[in-house]
């Protein structure tokens, strides 16, 4: 048995024993095909230009994919072999999903 500490925003944390495992987990194949594709690696760059801060890109890319995955309109063009993930990176780049930033007056 293994034991770690996860460590969560805020300050929390918290520990976890894990049980060794008799054969190694294996998450993704050593030469990832696109079928384990999540996202394009050029798209990702070009969108972390637009959105310095790496959490909110993920938060942004997460919600929207779920949108899509859930009926709501694409505002871009799709295009074969693109993923939701995808073409919510192809938004932001575009400029069609923006941050909302709270007005302080």
């Amino acid at each position: 048995m293994r034991q770690y500490r996860l460590q969560f925003c805020k300050g929390k944390s918290r520990n976890i024993t894990v049980a060794p495992q008799r054969s190694p987990l294996i998450l993704y194949p050593p030469n990832p095909s696109p079928k384990f594709r999540i996202m394009r690696a050029d798209l990702v760059e070009q969108a972390a230009l637009i959105v310095k801060d790496h959490p909110i890109l993920i938060n942004m890319v997460s919600k929207r994919v779920r949108q899509i995955v859930a009926g709501h309109a694409v505002l871009v063009e799709r295009r074969p072999g693109l993923r939701e993930a995808d073409l919510a990176l192809l938004e932001i780049i575009q400029g069609k999903i923006t941050i909302a930033t709270p007005d302080k007056s």
